[in-house]
């Protein structure tokens, strides 16, 4: 069935482990995995909002792959305000446009949101399975690289990741510390991130707050920073 000619670019959906390897293209953005248009649309999990002047100046969100930075335009008042309003963490969708800002000599990749609604749990993970569904044959035509392994393997992880409704799985301290191990980087795994995760398998934050400082208490991890929670 043909796509109605509404006069508006389609939106790309791709996960965050892709879009980080985006570069610049004349149509739009490109990966080593194809080409896309500049608009597009996920859904994750809100984890920080990060203010400049009071005001909030970019969005992290997170998908099962990696995380999308948003950098939100004040002249926007009505979508400031809307972002003001959800909580972090909580699952969000998000509809804008690929931006790729160079500054001091460095070329940054962000996302301008020009949509953004509260979801669920169930609207992100269908917006997993088809993402999934469009990058696997993606993947599966280009040549095989360490990178395809790398998107492969996180794509897989964020399967994994959607369950059909039942008993949530038991958090153990061991799934804990896998969480904080995957998602460190140098100086360890940003504490919003993990408590995000978390919240994906039935913890709400203040349970969650709760485990790390037991995990903290027994010595199994630390925090080198108010940010940051690393493994000991």
């Amino acid at each position: 069935m043909d796509t109605p000619n509404t006069g508006l670019l389609p939106a790309s959906c791709i996960f965050a482990g892709e879009l980080t390897h985006a570069a610049e293209a004349e149509t739009g953005f490109t990966t080593p995995f194809g080409i896309f248009s500049p608009k597009i649309f996920l859904i994750g999990t809100l984890t920080e909002k990060i203010l400049r002047d009071e005001k909030i100046s970019s969005l992290r969100i997170s998908d099962p792959t990696g995380v999308f930075s948003c950098s939100m335009s004040w002249q926007n008042t009505a979508l400031l305000k809307t972002a003001d309003e959800i909580e972090a963490p909580s699952f969000v969708a998000v509809f804008g446009t690929v931006r790729f800002r160079k500054y001091a000599g460095r070329t940054f990749l962000e996302i301008v949101p020009e949509v953004i609604t509260p979801s669920t749990r169930e609207a992100r993970d269908a917006w997993i399975v088809s993402t999934a569904e469009s990058a696997i044959p993606r993947l599966e035509n280009s040549p095989p690289s360490d990178l395809r392994k790398e998107v492969a393997g996180k794509i897989s992880a964020a399967l994994s990741s959607v369950r059909p409704p039942g008993p949530k799985e038991e958090v153990t301290n061991e799934k804990i510390l896998d969480i904080i191990s995957s998602l460190s980087e140098k100086k360890g795994a940003r504490i919003l991130d993990v408590i995000a995760r978390l919240s994906s398998l039935g913890l709400d934050e203040k349970s969650a707050k709760m485990r790390l400082g037991m995990l903290m208490e027994e010595g199994e991890c630390y925090t080198p920073t108010t940010e940051f929670i690393k493994i000991a």
